[in-house]
């Protein structure tokens, strides 16, 4: 995770760098405000850390400049044993306050303690599989097994971990790593993740557990489907509202002997993408689904996946879980790392009907998952259940 610093004293300087990267942080350091707005407003951080006791630096002003402008990253500042200025400093938009003189371990908690919130998870351990990583420790474990990483590859391992769910490419992963004094090329990232993922498959990994989509980048692939997955995404699988009992069936009404539904015709077909090994199914949906009048396109193959969705630009996007040689769920981890497909809505069609795998998708990004066999009513009423409610929220 990366820091900035702002500080004038090169002693302290040096104290607090030399501890920060001990603890696996990197960190820039600017010693003015405006090199620090400059700085805070172009970069991205995960934290700052402000020394308001120094006139020349004027961290009140500049913690408010940086609320004002909408940046909320933690900020953490150094002062002086004054109520008054701890006050002024919290009112202008701190998170927390560390007093002169302070113990290092006590800085180095507060720092962890505040990325934690910023991070919106109560859970201090990072769960993948069976990837166990702590922060507080600097500990990273596969099955039991402790793992020996180097400041770098445990900084890496920590970034695919916290960002799970969105495709890294070797220049973020450069800007999050790599302090502004470094240059590094992409030629390194790859060998960082090559030591990486060799650690990780002499531990029991896979040998992609550190997926690579050539000339975009690099994420975690999404672990096994087993029971031990109720403890992967806890706080986020815990969020999601049981669905079993829910009826989604459009309600009918009569009108001049004719059968119309609640939900209002689009006056456009809507474009649904199918994506599924089966090519019986897939020749049976567009008669299937005829009478709601939808545009379909279906794909077994899923090495066309990137060319035919961004030439069908679909409305709707129906994965199955398996989709050999890819993994529909693998899919749908790298499509909400996009930003333009991050709001496009995907609903899982399967014959995998278990709790664990349900879980997962919904996970990584899932809107809904739906088990075959489904007849064309059911299968209908979901696609236009789920547009309807991105309608009404645009």
């Amino acid at each position: 995770m990366k820091i900035l610093l702002i500080e004038e004293d090169e002693i302290l300087i040096a104290n607090l760098t030399k501890h920060l990267t001990e603890h696996h942080y990197i960190v820039d350091v600017v010693k003015d405000s405006e090199t620090a707005w400059s700085y805070g407003s172009t970069f991205e951080y995960d934290l700052f850390i402000f020394d308001i006791t120094s006139p020349n630096l004027n961290g009140i002003n500049l913690c408010h400049r940086f609320r004002v402008e909408g940046y909320m990253m933690p900020i953490l500042l150094i002062t002086e044993n004054s109520s008054k200025v701890k006050v002024n400093g919290l009112d202008a938009g701190a998170d927390d306050c560390v007093v002169k003189p302070f113990d290092m371990p006590e800085l180095i908690a507060r720092v962890r303690a505040l990325l934690r919130r910023s991070n919106a998870s109560s859970f201090p351990l990072l769960v993948w599989g069976d990837l166990l990583l702590n922060p507080s420790t600097c500990e990273v474990s596969y099955n039991s097994q402790p793992l020996t990483l180097t400041n770098k590859e445990y900084e890496l391992l920590e970034l695919l971990l916290r960002d799970s769910q969105h495709l890294l490419s070797a220049d973020e992963i450069l800007d999050r790593l790599w302090s502004s004094d470094d240059f590094p090329s992409e030629a390194t990232v790859r060998s960082h993740i090559r030591r990486l993922r060799h650690k990780l498959v002499q531990a029991g990994a896979p040998s992609d557990f550190v997926a690579t989509v050539h000339g975009r980048g690099y994420y975690l692939k999404a672990p096994d489907k087993s029971p031990d997955l109720e403890s992967v995404k806890t706080s986020q699988i815990a969020d999601l509202p049981d669905l079993s009992g829910v009826d989604f069936s459009l309600t009918p009404i009569v009108a001049n002997s004719s059968l119309s539904f609640t939900i209002k015709q689009p006056q456009a077909a809507i474009k649904l993408m199918v994506v599924d090994d089966d090519i019986d199914y897939l020749r049976s949906l567009p008669e299937l689904l005829a009478p709601w009048e939808f545009k379909v396109t279906t794909l077994d193959d899923p090495q066309e996946f990137w060319s035919v969705l961004e030439a069908v630009l679909p409305d709707i996007l129906v994965l199955d879980v398996n989709i050999p040689p890819f993994d529909g769920i693998e899919i749908c981890q790298v499509l909400r790392s996009y930003p333009q497909w991050q709001r496009l809505p995907i609903l899982f069609l399967s014959a995998v009907s278990d709790r664990h795998t349900q879980n997962l998708a919904f996970s990584v990004g899932a809107d809904d998952y739906l088990c075959k066999p489904i007849s064309g009513i059911d299968l209908a009423n979901r696609i236009r259940n789920r547009l309807q409610r991105i309608s009404a929220y645009k």
